[in-house]
């Protein structure tokens, strides 16, 4: 990957945007601002279920995304995702929860 000058104080780094101590120092400030998990509505009961939703996901089709806009595919990396956003009202009823992989949701992100 090509050095690129950080944001902050223009050391080259092979970071996308910003050195090792910047990138860390905007890490905290975005984490105290979205506030942890648990005030977020993810907590306990949500990891279970999202556990629930993923263990009978497995059940059936074992380790494979269905994919977002590309075919299904095989993945190790399911997680559980929101159809409707909970920013947008969307609830944690398994009617509004999917499968997919890290790389289908971060594509999908708020959509």
């Amino acid at each position: 990957m090509p050095r690129r000058p950080c944001l902050d104080c223009g050391t080259l780094t092979s970071n996308p945007s910003r050195c090792d101590t910047h990138q860390a120092l905007w890490n905290r400030k975005r984490d105290q601002q979205r506030g942890s998990a648990t005030a977020r509505g993810y907590g306990s009961a949500w990891q279970r279920t999202a556990n629930r939703v993923l263990a009978q996901h497995r059940a059936v089709y074992g380790d494979w995304c269905p994919g977002w806009q590309c075919e299904a595919h095989p993945a190790r990396d399911l997680t559980v995702d929101h159809i409707v956003p909970r920013s947008r009202g969307g609830s944690d009823t398994r009617e509004n929860l999917a499968v997919l992989c890290r790389s289908c949701n971060g594509a999908k992100r708020d959509r």
